[in-house]
């Protein structure tokens, strides 16, 4: 059976499945599936059967008199398409975030306000179960993941800190994990020689808005994605611990034409070959100009990295525009041959002296053998006034 490589992509409260060709980027239409509330974020399992995606009308997407939050799984067909698996699990808050642990028992989920991680077990069919009681812990401010370390005894959570006035401290806690119980074990904070400005300030918590950790396929090297400084920070970790300090910090936007908006670093990659490793860097402030919204201008692109491979030190090869505003996320097929990035937002921006208004839109990317991205196409979604929040790749079939 010939593998397939299937987008799964968010558009408000729609979950879309596209089959991509990785010769031509062209996208075949498989299901549009409507969830019980707007998505916020999905994960799959590693057999690619089961994908558990978390849903809320809270946020910034939507301001309902009664928000409700949830997570559900669902089985994937041969084809990408999406049938429940189970019953929608109604949650206390917004989850930003879900994964499972390493031996698929535990699901994680991630909430930012109010800041939180919660675990439910389970099923042996991989339905989800009940919710495993954790004592009262601090898990840091504006809590964006929960992800554990590939030899599945860790929790990682990384927190951005509070980007409105930066006066609360970004952090990433590392809990021990054992039977769906999360125990703390250190946190990294600011480091205040980094901090950066923000709003004509100068705050710790914007010298360190941890954001999104991944991992190496094969080498002990973790590779955290700082959202507001745009740097990806390279620790080494082992069975028992995170290294607290950072062996190498790499700009992602070295080189880049910044403009005047605000740059916030986003989804993080490595390619499963561990040579490589990728980065949405985010940007969409506006100005008024004759009473519309605006884009002032910024990078909205994946920036490539080559790792190097005694070291683990990434090192920048290349910045792709996406092609479009705030690709939040992205994802990779298996072969590594493609990347589809989720442009999120609707802007109105400058384009040959006249205004555009450009969509959301999903960009597709080839990749080569040397890491680098080749643009094949781009995938409008209609002007609904919903967000792509979420996009993801995967691969189907195979022997």
């Amino acid at each position: 059976m010939k593998t397939k490589a299937i987008v799964h992509s968010a558009l408000g409260k729609v979950m879309h499945a596209f089959e991509v060709d990785a010769s031509t980027g062209a996208l075949t239409a498989v299901q549009s599936l409507a969830m019980p509330a707007v998505i916020q974020y999905a994960w799959p399992n590693r057999a690619r059967t089961l994908l558990y995606v978390a849903s809320s009308n809270g946020g910034p997407m939507c301001t309902p008199r009664r928000p409700e939050h949830f997570v559900q799984a669902f089985r994937i067909m041969p084809d990408g398409a999406l049938v429940a698996h189970g019953e929608a699990v109604p949650l206390n808050n917004r989850p930003l975030h879900v994964s499972l642990d390493l031996a698929e028992a535990y699901l994680l989920l991630a909430y930012n306000d109010p800041e939180d991680v919660t675990v439910h077990r389970l099923q042996s069919d991989g339905t989800i179960g009940r919710q495993v009681a954790q004592p009262p812990m601090d898990f840091g401010v504006t809590v964006h993941q929960a992800r554990v370390t590939p030899h599945g005894n860790i929790v990682l959570v990384p927190a951005c800190g509070h980007h409105p006035t930066g006066e609360l401290a970004g952090s990433l806690g590392v809990f021990s994990f054992r039977e769906g119980q999360l125990t703390p074990l250190s946190r990294m904070e600011a480091d205040p020689s980094r901090a950066q400005p923000w709003q004509g300030k100068r705050h710790g918590a914007q010298g360190f808005a941890a954001r999104h950790v991944t991992f190496h396929p094969t080498r002990p090297w973790m590779y955290l994605c700082v959202e507001r400084q745009g740097e990806i920070r390279l620790h080494n970790y082992d069975e028992n611990s995170v290294a607290p300090q950072p062996r190498a910090i790499v700009s992602t936007l070295e080189g880049a034409q910044t403009g005047r908006s605000v740059q916030l670093a986003s989804a993080i990659h490595v390619h499963p070959n561990g040579r490589f490793v990728y980065v949405s860097n985010r940007a969409y402030d506006t100005e008024k100009v004759d009473g519309q919204d605006v884009f002032v201008g910024g990078v909205n692109d994946i920036a490539v990295f080559e790792i190097e491979q005694e070291t683990g030190v990434p090192r920048l090869i290349q910045h792709v525009d996406t092609q479009g505003i705030f690709p939040r996320t992205f994802g990779l097929d298996a072969a590594g041959k493609v990347l589809v990035a989720g442009n999120q937002d609707t802007r109105w921006a400058r384009e040959d002296g006249a205004l555009r208004k450009i969509l959301p839109s999903l960009a597709v990317f080839a990749v080569g053998d040397d890491g680098r991205l080749s643009w094949l196409n781009r995938h409008e979604y209609a002007d609904t006034g919903d967000v792509c929040f979420w996009t993801g790749v995967m691969s189907l079939g195979g022997e």
